[in-house]
């Protein structure tokens, strides 16, 4: 099952009862956002109950939906995961299941980079989801096969693809699947994965 279908369910199990279900979520897409250097693609931003979220997406949509309606959908396609993403986003934000859900200030990504760096020292790092900085920075050990890779670093516009789901899946015993950036602050908190964004906002 992918893991936005997942985050999905566990959020409905989470609100079904509060009425949220029943919310109206507005995605719309900004140029404008300052988004994390990891993430490539076009932002999207989530508003629900005055908290704005972003999703980093190569399939962009803007649409009004309900919370409901992300509830028992396949998300078959990459817009409706992207869209899925966004409204997880927004929803695990308002509710505090999540906490850094948009991209952080300029001055914090050279700690950030340093930080990741050094917290997958050693380990052979597999990216799901094309990143030019983060091929930079781990390009001593970075394999294209995730069954070798010690770390797999998931980012939002790899998660939404086919193959990234693929990938994930196809990890080995024992690899450690951190989901990084903004983009996947709600899903990873809703699956129970680690989640690298310290300094999001």
């Amino acid at each position: 099952m992918n893991l936005l279908v997942r985050a999905a369910e566990r959020l409905r199990a989470r609100v079904e009862g509060t009425g949220t279900e029943d919310g109206s979520i507005v995605i719309v897409r900004n140029h404008d956002a300052l988004v994390c250097p990891y993430e490539r693609g076009v932002p999207l931003e989530a508003e629900f109950g005055g908290r704005i979220a972003q999703f980093v997406t190569g399939a962009p949509v803007e649409a009004r939906v309900k919370v409901s309606m992300l509830f028992g959908a396949p998300l078959a396609g990459e817009p409706e995961r992207s869209a899925a993403g966004a409204v997880i986003n927004a929803v695990a934000g308002f509710f505090g299941f999540a906490r850094n859900l948009r991209g952080c200030e300029i001055r914090d990504r050279p700690p950030c980079l340093r930080e990741l760096t050094a917290g997958t020292a050693g380990r052979p790092v597999h990216l799901v989801g094309r990143s030019p900085l983060l091929e930079y920075a781990f390009a001593d050990r970075l394999t294209d096969q995730p069954g070798e890779a010690g770390v797999i670093l998931v980012l939002g516009h790899g998660l939404v693809t086919d193959d990234g789901m693929a990938r994930i899946e196809s990890a080995g015993p024992g690899t450690k699947v951190l989901l990084v950036g903004p983009s996947t602050g709600g899903t990873a908190a809703l699956v129970d994965l680690p989640h690298w964004c310290p300094y999001g906002r």
